[in-house]
């Protein structure tokens, strides 16, 4: 993956459970509920990078997984990622919390 870092203001991160129609590793299949009033949702991301000056800044690290209001995220970026996932702008303000535990793709089916 290229090297990408936050700008000062803003955190990076990658989608956990991104809108549209997806299967779970446990064969579940999470319909596309994205432009539905139920689609209308907080979503929940893996954290890349955390800019120095967000409010953010000493709650979330690189790999927490935080929970972030709905639409409050820009258009994935392509970044050569090793699991083909695109990289997000998330808004510092928008981030309504984090993940605690231990966080496991199966989680999805009851954190959607």
């Amino acid at each position: 993956m290229r090297q990408i870092k936050a700008t000062a203001s803003k955190v990076l991160g990658f989608f956990v459970n991104p809108p549209g129609q997806h299967t779970l590793g446990s064969g579940l299949i999470v319909l596309n509920d994205e432009g539905l009033e139920r689609g209308i949702k907080p979503r929940y991301f893996e954290v890349h990078s955390v800019g120095e000056r967000t409010e953010v800044v000493n709650d979330i690290k690189p790999g927490d997984i935080v929970y972030v209001a709905h639409g409050r995220w820009s258009r994935g970026i392509d970044v050569g990622d090793t699991k083909k996932r695109n990289i997000h702008s998330l808004d510092p303000k928008d981030i309504l919390g984090i993940y605690e535990g231990e966080f496991h793709e199966s989680d999805l089916s009851t954190i959607s």
